[in-house]
């Protein structure tokens, strides 16, 4: 909690001072009633937003302060170039023309932050197996979709319409697949549009953090009945050729290893495991697992989180192969709390499974 504290204190002093240096007040009692709004407005937001601690108040709190980081960039990015006009090339300085600037490099990036938020890309990969495989096999990839408030029919549609454009055999949800709870779900009718997903091997999924806390059971119901089936600490067998397995997400303390759940499998057929985070590398690469598939870290979704998060983890976001597993981790096709995305972009991914011997 102090954390968030101190940050919005930091940021609100950040706020005061660019927007003093855009509006410049003139008179001591101007800057003195800009300063209490800032710091006013803004710790009325924080303490709204801890009144509901990660829930749907505190992301107003996290919006509310994204927002004000967007302009911290912003007058880094236009004192920056402010400093190479003026001191390296040597021009006269022009303040008004510097100002608006500054509010369209503003509004540039909360543009942009909002647009990769809302605007997936198609990401590829071809895994190639040292096991049989009579023909290749294509998957869809989707995580976090975090269907709720911010993100529901529209966004569903515009997935079903990545997908149908491609041909994929099967598609797999790697968890988040519902923001919390199944309320906003409801309310706005996303059941008749999310049963529209649909592959010729089937649509397969398991829950992620998000879809434990507190309203798992009813998730798992609306995946279902949506005509997908959750892989709950089990496997299915793909065309008889390559083997699903699916694994319930690290906050549930009854799911099983992934030794356990691989020993009933034929492990001469390829194997694909699918679970929500990237928290378990050593465990699984120690495995005859093929391709590992997650979601849950959003690739940091927001700088300078994008970067932090690969100096902490063996792998934020991408493709890496460990013995002989090949990990991939997708930043997502939802937006989780805020609408921004910055540095990252909602996503989907094709993989193409190949054996080496039909190469």
């Amino acid at each position: 909690m102090w954390l968030f504290i101190l940050l919005t204190q930091a940021l609100a002093l950040s706020t005061t001072l660019i927007l003093g240096w855009l509006l410049r007040p003139q008179q001591t009692f101007s800057k003195v009633i800009l300063t209490i709004v800032i710091f006013a407005l803004s710790n009325a937001v924080l303490f709204y937003g801890l009144s509901e601690f990660w829930r749907e108040r505190f992301r107003i709190y996290l919006i509310f302060s994204i927002l004000q980081g967007f302009m911290v960039y912003a007058a880094l990015i236009v004192g920056a170039f402010s400093l190479l006009y003026c001191q390296v090339l040597k021009r006269k300085s022009r303040p008004k023309l510097v100002r608006l600037l500054a509010v369209t490099t503003y509004i540039g990036i909360v543009g942009l932050a909002v647009f990769n938020g809302y605007s997936p890309v198609v990401k590829r990969l071809t895994v190639t197996v040292d096991k049989p495989l009579a023909a290749p096999m294509t998957l869809v990839l989707v995580s976090d979709t975090h269907w709720g408030k911010w993100f529901g029919n529209r966004q569903i549609d515009k997935l079903v319409g990545l997908i149908n454009g491609e041909q994929v055999d099967a598609v797999v949800l790697a968890g988040d697949i519902m923001d919390d709870t199944t309320i906003y779900y409801d309310k706005t009718g996303m059941a008749a549009h999310f049963a529209k997903l649909q592959a010729p091997l089937g649509v397969y999924a398991v829950l992620g953090n998000h879809d434990y806390l507190g309203y798992e059971e009813k998730i798992a119901q609306a995946v279902t009945e949506a005509g997908i089936k959750v892989l709950d600490n089990e496997s299915v067998l793909l065309a008889d050729k390559v083997w699903l397995v699916g694994r319930s997400d690290d906050l549930d303390r009854t799911r099983l290893s992934a030794a356990d759940l691989l020993q009933p499998l034929n492990s001469d057929k390829p194997i694909i495991f699918l679970e929500h985070r990237p928290s378990t590398i050593p465990e699984i690469s120690a495995l005859p697992i093929d391709l590992h598939l997650s979601g849950h870290t959003h690739g940091g979704q927001i700088f300078p989180l994008t970067t932090l998060m690969h100096w902490f983890s063996p792998l934020a976001y991408g493709t890496k192969t460990v013995n002989d597993t090949q990990f991939l981790v997708s930043s997502g096709f939802g937006i989780g709390s805020v609408p921004f995305r910055l540095g990252t972009r909602s996503e989907i991914w094709i993989v193409t499974l190949v054996s080496a011997d039909a190469e």
